[in-house]
């Protein structure tokens, strides 16, 4: 047996009440977690300007930006990891995906704030074109 349910707009009593019965039976229950084009659409429009040009530059560039793609202004990317992990925690608490979504996006690099470039999974990658062009659409 499979149930699907869809709240819009909760309020939070509900929502914790909710997952309160949703964790007592949590062996019984999967959680769908998978990045769909709604859900990257919804973390694409929440993001900063800054941080949708990251994710735009990864998916265009089949899943990898180089930090000097990026920095064409010469600009630093400092902070910019940030705001891609703050809206994914909102995701989870605004109820638009669940918690222990994997971040769409990551900064690489040696460690301590030097960035590389960001990589996005291979197969996210058509998931986020797809959300951009929808967002693209709507302007």
């Amino acid at each position: 047996m499979r149930i699907t349910v869809t709240i819009d707009d909760p309020t939070d009593d509900f929502r914790d009440q909710l997952l309160a019965l949703l964790e007592k039976h949590a062996a019984h229950v999967d959680v769908d977690a998978t990045w769909t084009v709604e859900r990257a659409l919804q973390y694409y429009r929440t993001l900063p300007a800054r941080a949708r040009h990251i994710v735009r530059m990864a998916a265009d560039h089949d899943g990898f930006v180089d930090d000097d793609d990026l920095r064409t202004d010469g600009g630093s990317l400092r902070g910019h990891s940030g705001a891609l992990k703050r809206v994914l925690e909102r995701g989870v608490r605004e109820g638009w995906w669940p918690a222990g979504m994997q971040p769409p996006i990551q900064a690489q690099g040696p460690g301590f704030g030097k960035v590389k470039g960001y990589s996005m999974p291979d197969e996210l990658v058509e998931v986020f074109l797809d959300a951009i062009d929808r967002h693209t659409e709507r302007k």
